[in-house]
């Protein structure tokens, strides 16, 4: 029996409470003669009744629970003996409604308690846990939702951001293929154009005895063969930069004597376009810490580009002086100009201001790619100004002074190179160099071969060509050269193979000096022409010269030991 109504409709009120409705349902609990209890009401989501809102969720053996409900609803009352989570073996006693709603006591005591009234608010009780447990449910998923939005925004931003750098990506790869299509299609024109003229030339000379036409053709030739091969040194040269294979041969300096080499090779060029050429160079800016022939390359560079895009009667002026702790060097001239939307992207590799068929200018798009890093390498920066079309371009490089050296400027090398087009040639040899010396000459290229062959024989050399290994290794049998000149590449078998088997043949002057004079001009190729067996390597096209100076060098070397 109930001890008091008043206490009764309390604790039946607080149970309404969510948060006094664990204290409330032990109070109602003893008023029922039990210690605990739990309200199940009817989920019209699952189409089953479950605990309400603040009870135990989790009941062991849910099975025996169920049915518990479900006689409770369907007879009005029932029994069972049930599992909490932590005890077994719990009496129950669990009183039900039509609408699903049931109260199981628990820990019911053997004294029967009239359950009448409760009974009564039971349904009440029931469709307040209902409601509950759907405002809950909507505010679960309320709360999923703007979870769901939130993080759909998110995914939306981050997918935005995805594709526009996907985009920015594309359009990135078009304009490297275009970029790179244009390059070749360059290439194919800068190199086809020379060789147009020295072919053309060399088929109008056949049989011409008419000097003037001769001198003509000889300098129309050399001209476009230097022109190709500044062509191809600058495509080294970035191959190299971009590989991170460029060796500078780094000593202390003098800028002023860089500049003034670099100009004498620019001043025929500057006359002959009728461009004024103007230098302002302070001899106190000091040294610098670099490769001179690297710099060198950078000033004749600077300087061919400006004389090349100068007007006639324009003027094409470099100022050198000290600026704080850096050595600043500025080409400026008065021609062309750049435009505000060309500036930005002066020094990418293969940019060029002008593309396609109608370019008034020719190059590819590499020196001012390769002056950037050249400088960079250097330790400096090099910046470009233009106030546009026509107005001029003004280029600026920035070195870092070098502080003390212990060996004076003028106790350095001397400052030469032999990186740009308009480098003379060597004055002819006025007198035999290579008197007494017996030559095997190996190249499979009857133009090179006899190229070669007239450069040692006009020396007073005794030379035996050879088209091929084999040939070569006849030669080698029936005479003994002083030293070899042989080419990489060849057909059925390279200079590589070659040079083995010389140097795996006694009978074949193991140790006898051998030159290879290949188009192979990367340092891995010198290197291993080298480990094969060479005692040099040397590029082509190879200055007679050098050859020659080469030639006297390893064989003087080789009777000394």
């Amino acid at each position: 029996m109930m001890n008091s109504g008043n206490d009764w409709l309390q604790a039946l009120a607080a149970l309404a409470l969510p948060e006094e409705r664990a204290g409330a349902a032990r109070t109602l609990a003893a008023l029922l003669g039990a210690d605990d209890l739990i309200l199940f009401a009817h989920d019209p989501v699952t189409g089953r009744s479950l605990p309400a809102e603040g009870f135990l969720r989790t009941l062991p053996g849910g099975r025996a629970w169920r049915d518990l409900i479900e006689m409770a609803v369907r007879d009005g009352e029932a029994m069972a003996t049930l599992d909490l989570p932590h005890e077994e073996g719990v009496r129950a006693r669990a009183l039900g409604t039509a609408d699903g709603s049931a109260l199981v006591l628990l820990h019911v005591s053997d004294e029967r308690a009239d359950l009448a009234a409760t009974r009564t608010v039971l349904p009440l009780l029931g469709a307040l846990a209902r409601r509950e447990s759907a405002q809950l449910r909507a505010e679960t998923q309320e709360r999923l939702a703007r979870q769901s939005a939130t993080e759909a925004a998110e995914l939306t931003a981050k997918l935005d951001a995805t594709r526009s750098e996907l985009q920015r990506a594309v359009t990135a790869a078009e304009h490297a293929a275009h970029a790179r299509d244009e390059f070749l299609a360059t290439v194919s024109h800068e190199l086809r154009t020379p060789l147009t003229s020295m072919i053309g030339w060399l088929q109008l000379v056949e049989g011409e005895t008419n000097p003037e036409v001769l001198r003509e053709a000889h300098q129309t030739i050399e001209r476009n063969a230097r022109a190709q091969s500044r062509l191809i040194e600058d495509i080294l040269d970035f191959s190299r930069i971009h590989a991170g294979k460029l060796r500078l041969d780094v000593d202390a300096v003098d800028l002023v004597s860089v500049i003034g080499a670099a100009i004498d090779i620019v001043r025929p060029a500057a006359a002959a376009r009728g461009v004024r050429l103007e230098s302002i160079l302070d001899s106190n800016a000091g040294l610098v810490s670099g490769d001179a022939d690297r710099l060198q390359q950078v000033i004749w560079n600077l300087l061919s580009n400006a004389v090349k895009f100068t007007p006639r009667d324009g003027r094409v002026q470099i100022h050198l002086q000290r600026v704080n702790s850096h050595a600043e060097i500025a080409v400026s001239d008065t021609g062309e100009g750049i435009s505000a939307d060309f500036l930005p992207f002066v020094f990418d590799r293969f940019s060029q201001a002008e593309t396609g068929s109608t370019r008034q200018y020719g190059g590819l798009g590499l020196g001012l790619g390769i002056v950037r890093q050249l400088v960079e390498l250097h330790g400096g920066t090099v910046r470009a100004y233009s106030a546009g079309r026509g107005q001029g371009a003004s280029f600026v490089i920035a070195l870092p002074r070098l502080i003390a050296r212990e060996q004076s400027a003028s106790e350095g090398r001397p400052i030469e190179s032999d990186a740009g087009p308009a480098f003379s040639l060597p004055e002819a040899v006025s007198e035999p160099q290579l008197s007494g010396i017996r030559i095997l000459v190996v190249e499979d290229n009857d133009d090179a071969r006899a190229l070669i062959t007239t450069i040692l024989k006009r020396s007073a050399a005794q030379v035996y060509a050879a088209s091929g290994v084999p040939e070569a290794l006849e030669h080698l049998r029936q005479q003994q050269p002083d030293i070899i000149i042989s080419d990489i590449e060849m057909p059925g078998e390279d200079g590589y193979s070659f040079i083995r088997k010389v140097r795996a043949n006694s009978a074949l002057a193991r140790h006898l000096p051998a030159i290879a004079l290949t188009a192979y001009a990367r340092s891995v190729d010198r290197v291993r022409a080298l480990a094969s067996g060479y005692q040099m390597h040397m590029a082509k096209p190879v200055e007679p010269a050098e050859l020659i100076a080469a030639v006297r060098s390893l064989v003087s070397a080789t009777r000394v030991e």
